[in-house]
């Protein structure tokens, strides 16, 4: 069979003359054939190496792409590292370093020096002879040209500082200013990805910077591995404390005991704030706009502490978590549905929403920092449960009615904190899978609603139309004297609101939606104690939206599906309903589903004894003997010799013994009373209820037999003798003496009695 893969030849035929239409089969043939490099001679290897590096050093942009793209595949195989490494490394840097170089030819030369870096590290020689007398130049060419592309050049440079700690110290000044002007003007305009990437560079500067050696009573103490990075760790809860402090002036944060509670117990270091990462905010009140910096400044520092707390380091940490926990309880606690503001700001209600958005913002960066935690940490966050769980139930907004005693959600509030909102589910969803039942069930209620409200289609029109019933209203008492027939021209445009009001809903986002069911699901499982209410309401919403996908796409989610399955499998305390039958109409072909509706256990293993064991096989080679006797009976049967009654009755004295079984002693007696055979000529042993085929087929052909005697005017006498169970009868001799009187004179057909022939 023909191999797959381009000859080498035409490989670097195609080299010479690069065209964008022949490059993924370049690309396919050196990276799926294994043999088109090793088997090749040495001198063919040299000149692929060298047309690569031409290409790399051409000025034509279309060459320099094309290289960049063979080099990431080139960079697999050892041979090609151990020949042109150091080449490729240096035409690649060329690259970088060009001033006005496309952003394209940029992007694909970093990414093919990555490749080359992660092909050689960890090859001993490789790295000696190539990587390590080039990665100076290849760490300050990246910080020099970082903001050229930020998504390629700062993972690489994060890698670096991880991996070649030793050998980026240099750099690190450099590097950290970069960085610091990222977290201070770019950070909030990019994607989660880089701001992770950005911040766990930040928490690598601490790898290349450890602290001195401190001197303690005269004695200088070894600084451990982790000091430089948990000092770090302090310095930002302090500037967080000291960013929290702001509001302050807007809110009545010092009139809260907790609050200040919170805040004293955080690290205070306001003599030093030389080593603040962001200068001072600079808030003008007459500008409202300009209160936003305070939760953007929290976000940064936000992120920071998760990156310190759970980015890989290679020595072992001591992480103040409690400190970090009381941190982010201090965000929650921010809320402005329980903290008054000052009086000078409640006079102004374009101030008062800007702060009471920002202050929700805030609150989702504590919720953020829970979320971190727990998924890293996990049970450790357990002994702040209570005051966790407490602090996220303060973020829902909620409005008392009079006259009710029980507290709703303001759903107008929740609406426009969605986001926040759904960051404050996700937590909850993540602390619930730590632990199994909870007493207090106020935040699980009122979450429940919350999600029941997101989940609700939604209209933007719904303060147009009620703001058209009131003027409907206003226009119709001003015209109550004077009717006139004029047409409405404010109601032209809203007549398809009025008539088609449902062509203008809007469905719930997908992710929202996600995360609901993701959180219905936890509930259902981790809660049994639900409230009826509650679990009402998420199954009415499961079953209909189960039923509604049915319906209209023929198939159910995962989500819903696993949703429908913790119904089942779940039940809550005292439940005297159950929706299996709907759950599997809705999920026919459901396996788990199905062992609940039609129950498939393995046999119950049956133990006998061993006297039982051997009696079963005794019956069943009896039973076997017989059948195979019954079957091997001639067809010929001999004709029965004419006795004489005294003749078979000695015969049957001479039997001593005769067993019967208990069953049929029960059933039927042996010998008749004497009045009740006084008027019988038949002299009857036993008789039997119910016959076996063999029994009767005998009988039968008895029966033929003595019809077939045509010298005997009477019936013949048949005498049956039982030899089954364990019981004896013996004939008495009075008895005898009787039937010899009375029957002299009668002949009977001769009687086998060892035969298996029961005749009646």
């Amino acid at each position: 069979m023909s191999s797959p893969e381009i000859p080498l030849a035409v490989i670097l035929s195609l080299l010479d003359n690069p065209e964008a239409s022949t490059l993924s089969y370049i690309l396919k043939s050196l990276y799926q054939s294994k043999h088109t490099i090793t088997k090749a001679s040495k001198s063919e290897i040299n000149h692929l190496i060298a047309k690569t590096t031409n290409l790399l050093n051409s000025k034509n942009g279309l060459k320099r792409w094309y290289g960049s793209h063979v080099v990431q595949i080139l960079a697999m195989n050892p041979i090609i590292l151990t020949n042109g490494g150091t080449g490729f490394i240096v035409a690649l840097l060329k690259i970088i370093n060009e001033i006005g170089v496309p952003v394209i030819n940029f992007t694909n030369a970093a990414l093919g020096l990555d490749k080359l870096i992660q092909g050689i590290r960890g090859k001993p020689v490789l790295t000696r002879e190539i990587l390590t007398p080039n990665l100076p130049n290849i760490i300050s060419s990246l910080i020099e040209n970082l903001n050229k592309d930020l998504y390629t050049v700062l993972p690489i440079l994060k890698k670096l500082l991880f991996k070649n700690t030793t050998t980026f110290k240099p750099f690190i000044n450099k590097f950290e200013t970069k960085l610091n002007s990222l977290l201070i003007n770019n950070f909030h305009n990019v994607d989660e990805s880089l701001k992770s990437d950005i911040v766990q560079s930040y928490a690598y500067l601490n790898l290349v910077k450890p602290s001195q050696n401190s001197n303690q009573g005269g004695q200088n103490v070894q600084s451990l591995p982790d000091d430089q990075w948990r000092l770090k760790i302090f310095k930002i809860l302090d500037e967080l404390r000291s960013t929290v402090l702001i509001y302050d002036n807007l809110v009545e944060l010092k009139n809260d005991r907790d609050i200040q509670d919170l805040l004293n117990q955080l690290p205070e270091n306001e003599s030093n704030t030389k080593d603040y990462i962001f200068p001072f905010l600079q808030i003008d009140l007459t500008e409202p706009i300009t209160v936003i910096q305070i939760s953007q400044r929290i976000e940064v520092l936000s992120h920071l502490i998760i990156a310190f707390l759970t980015s890989p380091t290679p020595f072992a940490l001591r992480i103040p978590l409690g400190l970090v926990i009381q941190s982010s309880i201090l965000l929650l606690s921010i809320s402005p549905n329980y903290i008054p503001f000052q009086k000078d700001v409640g006079r102004n209600d374009e101030l008062k929403k800007i702060i009471t958005n920002d202050l929700a913002k805030t609150q989702s960066h504590g919720s953020m920092i829970l979320y971190e935690i727990t998924k890293t940490y996990k049970k450790l966050v357990l002994p702040h449960l209570e005051s966790i769980l407490s602090s996220l139930e303060v973020v829902i907004p909620i409005k008392n009615e009079k006259g009710s005693k029980r507290v709703k959600i303001n759903q107008d509030s929740c609406l426009a904190i969605e986001p926040e909102l759904l960051l404050i589910l996700k937590t909850t969803v993540e602390l619930m899978k730590q632990f199994q039942g909870i007493n207090d069930l106020d935040l699980i209620n009122k979450l429940i609603d919350v999600s029941i409200l997101f989940l609700q289609k939604r209209t933007p029109l719904d303060d147009l139309l009620e703001k058209q019933d009131q003027k409907q209203q206003q226009s119709q008492s001003q015209n109550k004297s004077q009717k006139k027939k004029t047409k409405n021209k404010d109601s032209t445009p809203l007549s398809d609101v009025l008539s088609h009001a449902e062509l203008f809903e809007l469905n719930a986002p997908k992710e929202t939606v996600n995360i609901i069911q993701g959180f219905f699901e936890v509930v259902i499982k981790r809660i049994p104690n639900l409230t009826p209410n509650s679990r009402i309401k998420i199954v009415k919403y499961v079953i209909s939206t189960a039923t509604l996908e049915k319906s209209t796409r023929g198939l159910i989610s995962d989500k819903l599906t696993r949703l429908l399955e913790a119904i089942v499998l779940y039940p809550s305390e005292g439940e005297t309903y159950s929706i299996l039958p709907i759950a599997k109409r809705l999920l026919s072909n459901n396996e788990v589903l199905s062992l609940l509706t039609n129950p498939r256990f393995p046999p119950l293993e049956t133990k006998f004894k061993q006297s039982q064991i051997q009696e079963q096989v005794e019956e069943q080679e009896d039973e076997d003997e017989d059948e195979e006797i019954v079957d091997a009976e001639p067809q010929i049967i001999e004709e029965p010799k004419h006795l004489e009654v005294s003749d078979v009755i000695q015969e049957a004295t001479k039997t001593k013994q005769v067993p019967i079984s208990e069953q049929e002693t029960k059933q039927s007696m042996v010998f008749k009373k004497n009045d009740e055979i006084k008027d019988k000529t038949v002299l009857t042993f036993a008789s039997e209820q119910s016959k076996t085929e063999s029994e009767e087929e005998s009988a039968n052909k008895t029966r033929s037999l003595e019809e077939k005697d045509d010298d005997e005017d009477t019936p013949s006498k048949r005498m049956k003798i039982i030899s089954e169970g364990s019981k004896t009868v013996q004939i008495p001799e009075n008895k005898i003496g009787e039937e010899e009187e009375s029957d002299s004179d009668f002949e009977i057909p001769n009687i086998d009695i060892g035969s298996d022939e029961d005749e009646e």
